[in-house]
């Protein structure tokens, strides 16, 4: 009886070990398979990187506005690529808030603080 308990654990703690590994792959697979946008540092004082990718690579533009939605930065056209850096200096831009969104297939955006 002791011995068919112990089988029986040790077969549940197989399968869920296995349950587990696959939950996490699929967590991992659908992540990889999303655009992102990504602000770093934010807030910001003197720059932010902007960083960008696309699960399929295509051109696309970075547009960035104040929250009246007046541009504070013409359009950023940047060629076709999949992965994209770019370094934007904020230090002409008044503190406050801003948006800035990236348009190719579809659009992304996401909220710049500037700190004085």
């Amino acid at each position: 009886m002791k011995y068919i308990v112990m089988m029986l654990a040790i077969c549940f703690t197989v399968i869920n070990a296995t349950a587990q590994q696959n939950n996490n792959s699929t967590v991992k697979k659908s992540t990889a398979e999303t655009d992102k946008l990504k602000l770093y540092p934010n807030p910001a004082k003197t720059y932010v990187n902007i960083y960008v990718d696309w699960k399929i690579a295509q051109p696309f533009s970075i547009i960035i506005h104040d929250m009246q939605f007046d541009t504070q930065l013409n359009e950023i056209k940047v060629g076709v690529r999949k992965s994209y850096q770019y370094a934007l200096d904020v230090t002409q831009l008044p503190a406050g808030r801003y948006k800035i969104t990236v348009v190719g297939t579809t659009k992304m955006e996401e909220v710049l603080i500037v700190n004085k």
